[in-house]
This record gives structure tokens, sequence and C-alpha cells, in this order.
């Protein structure tokens, strides 16, 4: 009888202990630590999903550069093929029912139509966007190089390269539009001279009557702002109708399925980042796309603001805590300030295609 009462107090000893070793190991794990959930509403398949998937990437190392955290990240990707009418389904789903902390959208098209679904939603979008109208409201900011700035760096080198006559074909979209107008009024008195204007549309097939029309003009140069397949149809239609001028953009050629296309030929761009694309081909074997950089910067800092926080950030609450935040110390940009606009105020720079990759110029 004795023998069995110490048998029984062993398993009870040995029970509390594995309870408590057991309860301790649970504590640990990072499945038991506070979910929060960042959303991405990226082109993952379609005609530019060879941005979209490094833009995926790029989150995903960022995720993976924060370490050990005293929260669980989940990214949350949806695939909006850079369809503005498929961006609403896709952002519904992410502030309705996986209940984000915050979104990033790719693109001025797709931004535009998130942009009144954020507000009513009260969580934040972060558009990589052109168009200054993305960043409309309370709930809506754009993480890329303004056009205005953009515009203005590509007039200036207009006219100190000494070209008197340009060109510009133009797309109806928001984010090219907003490029666009930046660069006439950049130009508008500088004694350069836009000899011909013409607006293209997306999903176009035949621009040679485009085309025809800008050899009348006889442009010094052409500046392109279009996007692909559009963009590569236009350079392969000027080469056949023997237009050999020189081309130019904004962003335009860094969005390019063929870069190959553009050698060459300089461009305005968003800043060059090499420490950042060093970093990333060094995980994945390959050179970022352009928006990589900004996508692992907005998670970079979605995490660094929840990590500061003793409780998981709500959706509604991201605005008043961006508000204090003040410049943004970017580990890819630098020190970023964040305007009255809702502008990440990022610097742009000229860049030229070379062996059919994009490098800087300077």
């Amino acid at each position: 009888m004795q023998n069995k009462k110490i048998y029984v107090a062993i398993v009870i000893v040995v029970l509390v202990v594995l309870g408590f070793m057991g309860l301790r190991n649970t504590d640990n794990k990072p499945e038991n630590k506070q979910t929060v959930k960042i959303g991405l509403s990226l082109p993952l398949t379609g005609g530019v999903a060879f941005l979209g998937e490094p833009a995926k990437k790029a989150a995903e190392l960022a995720l993976k550069d924060a370490g050990n955290t005293k929260y669980n990240y989940e990214l949350v990707f949806e695939d909006d093929q850079f369809n503005p009418t498929k961006s609403a389904s896709t952002v519904n789903k992410l502030i309705n029912v996986d209940k984000v902390m915050a979104i990033i959208s790719f693109g001025s098209g797709t931004g535009n139509v998130i942009n009144p679904i954020a507000e009513k939603g009260k969580t934040v979008q972060f558009g990589l966007a052109s168009d200054p109208t993305v960043a409309n409201g309370e709930y809506n900011y754009i993480h890329w190089t303004p056009p205005f700035k953009e515009g203005e760096l590509l007039a200036k080198e207009l006219i100190r390269r000494g070209y008197k006559k340009v060109s510009i074909v133009d797309t109806n979209h928001p984010g090219t539009l907003a490029v666009s107008k930046s660069i006439k009024e950049s130009l508008s008195g500088s004694g350069v001279e836009v000899v011909s204007y013409d607006l293209t549309n997306v999903g176009s097939k035949d621009f040679r009557t485009v085309i025809s029309k800008i050899k009348s003009a006889n442009p010094d140069i052409v500046v392109l702002e279009m996007f692909s397949p559009e963009v590569e149809i236009m350079a392969k239609q000027m080469k056949e109708l023997g237009f050999n001028k020189p081309l130019t953009s904004v962003e335009t050629f860094e969005w390019s399925s063929e870069p190959a296309l553009f050698e060459g030929q300089w461009f305005v761009s968003d800043s060059m980042v090499p420490e950042f694309a060093s970093k990333y081909k060094a995980e994945y074997g390959v050179d970022p796309q352009s928006g990589s950089s900004y996508v692992y910067d907005l998670v970079s800092m979605l995490i660094k603001l929840q990590e500061k926080s003793d409780e998981p950030i709500l959706a509604s609450e991201l605005p008043t805590v961006i508000s204090k935040m003040g410049n943004w110390n970017s580990p890819v940009f630098g020190s970023i300030k964040i305007d009255k606009d809702g502008f990440f105020l990022t610097e742009p720079s000229v860049k030229m295609i070379k062996s059919g990759k994009v490098v800087s110029t300077n």
C-alpha cells in the first residue's frame, strides 16, 4: 500500500513537471503569438506578373529580415492581375475576411479603385502609384516617387541634353496621365516644344498611325508613357517602319518585359537602391524589378510600427500611428518625409538600359 502511494506521488510530480514544461514550450511557439496580417494586392498573373512576383518575394524577404519578433506576421497575397475591376474584390476580401492591418497595392488604376473601399473600410492602403488622387482621404497613402518630381527631372534632362522638339505618346491611364501632365508643365516656357501628343489605350495593338504622325512631326526624341505589352509593340512597330529617333520615358522602360528593346536609352525613374538590389539578388539569385524596393520598405515599416506597440494596431488606428511617426527611417531609402497629402517623398534618378538591364547613369 505504501509503495502504491509512493508510485502515485511520483506520477503526480512527473505530470506536474511535464505540464509546466509543456506550458513553457507552448508560450515560446510562434503560433501562439498574436497574429498581425498584412495584405498585398499584386499582379501575380497576367501581363505584368513579371513585376508582381518579385514584389511578392520582396515582401517575404522583409518578413525574413525582421528576425525574431514578438508578434506573428502573416502576409496575405491576392492576385488582382493589374486589373482595377478585380482589385475591388481582392481588397474587399483582405479587409472584410482577412482583417488585415493594412494593404499594399500596385499601380494607379488599381489604387484608385481601392481608395474609396479603403476609406469605407477604415483600412490603410499604401499604393505604389503615380496618380496623386490615389492618396486622397485619411486612409490612403502613396509610396512611390511623385510624378511631379519625375516630370521635372525628365524636363531638366531634355533641356540639358539639348533637345528642342519632343513627341509624347501617352496612355489613357491615371498614372501615365499624371506623369505626362508633369512633363508638359515642366517644359512650358523652356524652349523645348512638344510637337505632337498622342493618347493610346491599354490593350491597343496597332500604333502605326500614331508612328506616322510622329514621323511627320519630326521630333528630336520621343517620350513613351506606356505599359507592357503596349510599349514593346510600339517599339517593334517603330523599328518596322524605320523610325529610329531616340526614345525616353518616365519609368516605362523599367516596367517593360523586354528591356533590351530600349538598349542604350536613358530615362527617369525612382532612386537607385544598390544595397537592396544586392540583398535581393543574394536571396533569390535574380535582380529585383521595379516596385520591389517599395514593397520591402512598406512591409518593414509596418512590422517596425507594430513591434513598438504593446497591442496589435487596429486598422482604423494606423493613420494616427503614422502621423505620430514623423519621418520614416527607411532601411532602403534613408529618411523619408511623409507629406500632408500622404506622399512618401523619395527622389527620382536618371537611369539607362545597358546590356538589357537597368543601371544608373551617375
